[in-house]
């Protein structure tokens, strides 16, 4: 996130949504402040400095409105906040200390100009913009201190979720970070939540629940960058660009007549997967090395693979670094979107999609938001039981012992069998075999298991349930 200040006596301040604010080349004497807003719930730090700063009564929003932020910022000023200080048509949210008041002086004292998709006006628009006086004195709203539990676990690194959804999954997710993350600075000026190497597994796309911070507008224009390789209108880079025109570039010379080529890794993958259904060669990815290594806006996702398995694609992609709560549900839809596109053209179903993050963290300014979704939509839920995709166990008394056999989901027998007499000697060894995958299963099993033990030492008839 960038800033850039310059002449504090201009009434004109520049938001170039997600678009470099150096991109917007405009005379430094004609605008106090020039900076980025990535997401709607940055609105809240906007309003701070309007606040703070009652000289500007001009905004300026162009740039590339890449998740909806412009959109936001625009229903603020023509359409207010609701009682609860939620934009109206919106998900964003204004924290407690920006009051009704606050926010109508702003409205009514600064003109909002739309310049999305007009860049080349900008200048020529300011120069005929009224010299104004502040409309107040400065007024300084202190951050609102977002809190959230934290177990604060030290030397933990791996969490494995699955979610039947992508809407589940992200509910998990974001619980795992509130709850198990550490609080440390980011190199954004916010404080974050972080934990490592969250593994997320998605069984199926399902629907855009109501919790999630978007809705299926936002989610139809973030396919647009995702899959688009049009001009990166002032990006550091897209995903679109990345996957469907990765620049070839090489200081050889033999690679120089192929310099600035592009190729299409998504069309390479199918191929590759077309030719040699087994191969582990399918691959994609959005990493320049010497050009990312040193950039301030380098990729977040940066590998994705494929493979075939028992006929249908599976797809994996790694982020390097993630946004746990306005980034990652939004990946996911346009990921599983990417594989069910890829799973048609190869004619076979799709299989789970797998996200790993490495550095899965949620901002601050997004912590009430967050607790107050899992409170209502998660912490009140009861696990429900799901078939184990490793098999299950038939759990019997005969001669004195406990007899127990694992079966396949598709109830073929393995050659695992377990016997003893205490509960607590079978599940160490089940465990220790790694047969036990959902953590449900696991807890009935220790339950069953404790049952037939109770039955072999009273003599009591055991039926498993």
């Amino acid at each position: 996130m960038k800033t850039e200040l310059s002449n504090p006596e201009s009434n004109v301040a520049v938001c170039t949504l997600w678009t470099q604010p150096g991109q917007i080349e405009l005379p430094k004497e004609k605008y106090a402040i020039k900076g980025n807003l990535y997401s709607g719930n940055g609105i809240r730090h906007m309003l701070r400095t309007i606040l703070a700063n009652p000289v500007i009564r001009y905004i300026v929003v162009c740039g590339n409105d890449r998740t909806g932020s412009g959109n936001d910022l625009v229903n603020l000023f023509s359409m207010g906040i609701n009682d609860d200080n939620s934009i109206i048509g919106s998900n964003a949210v204004l924290d407690s200390k920006l009051t009704h008041g606050m926010v109508k002086a702003v409205r009514d004292s600064v003109k909002l100009i739309d310049m999305r998709g007009k860049e080349g006006e900008i200048e020529k628009t300011i120069d005929a913009f009224e010299k104004l006086p502040p409309f107040g004195e400065p007024v300084i709203v202190e951050e609102e201190k977002e809190k959230a539990s934290s177990f604060s676990v030290k030397d933990v690194s791996g969490f494995r979720l699955e979610g039947e959804t992508i809407s589940d999954a992200w509910l998990k997710v974001v619980d795992t970070v509130m709850k198990f993350g550490e609080d440390k600075k980011s190199e954004h000026e916010v404080l974050q939540k972080e934990v490592l190497n969250i593994l997320a597994v998605i069984n199926d796309t399902g629907d855009i629940e109501d919790w999630l911070p978007f809705d299926k507008p936002d989610v139809e224009k973030y396919y647009e960058t995702f899959f688009g390789t049009g001009a990166d209108k002032g990006l550091s880079y897209t995903y679109g660009k990345r996957l469907f025109e990765y620049i070839m570039t090489g200081s050889e010379e033999k690679w120089k007549k192929e310099a600035h080529a592009t190729f299409n890794q998504i069309e390479n993958a199918v191929n590759h997967l077309r030719k040699t259904p087994h191969t582990r060669r399918a691959a994609a990815f959005t990493w320049h090395v010497r050009e990312d290594s040193m950039s301030e806006n380098p990729p977040c996702l940066t590998q994705i693979t494929w493979n075939i398995k028992y006929g249908k694609l599976f797809q994996t992609a790694v982020f390097r670094s993630h946004d746990m709560f306005s980034g990652w549900p939004m990946n996911a839809f346009a990921l599983r979107e990417l594989q069910n596109i890829m799973s048609k053209d190869l004619g076979v179903e799709m299989g789970h999609l797998t996200i790993i993050s490495n550095s899965a963290h949620i901002y601050e300014n997004n912590f009430t938001q967050a607790s107050e979704i899992i409170k209502k939509y998660f912490t009140c839920r009861r696990e429900s039981f799901r078939q184990d995709s490793l098999g299950y166990f038939t759990i019997h008394i005969g001669n004195g012992e406990i007899l127990v056999k694992h079966l396949l989901p598709d109830h073929v027998k393995t050659h695992f069998s377990f016997r003893g007499k205490k509960a607590e000697e079978i599940y160490k060894m089940i465990l220790h075999e790694g047969l036990v995958s959902r953590p449900e299963h696991a807890a009935y099993l220790g339950k069953e298991l404790g049952r037939a033990e109770e039955a072999l030492k009273s003599g009591k008839e055991y039926i498993q349930e």
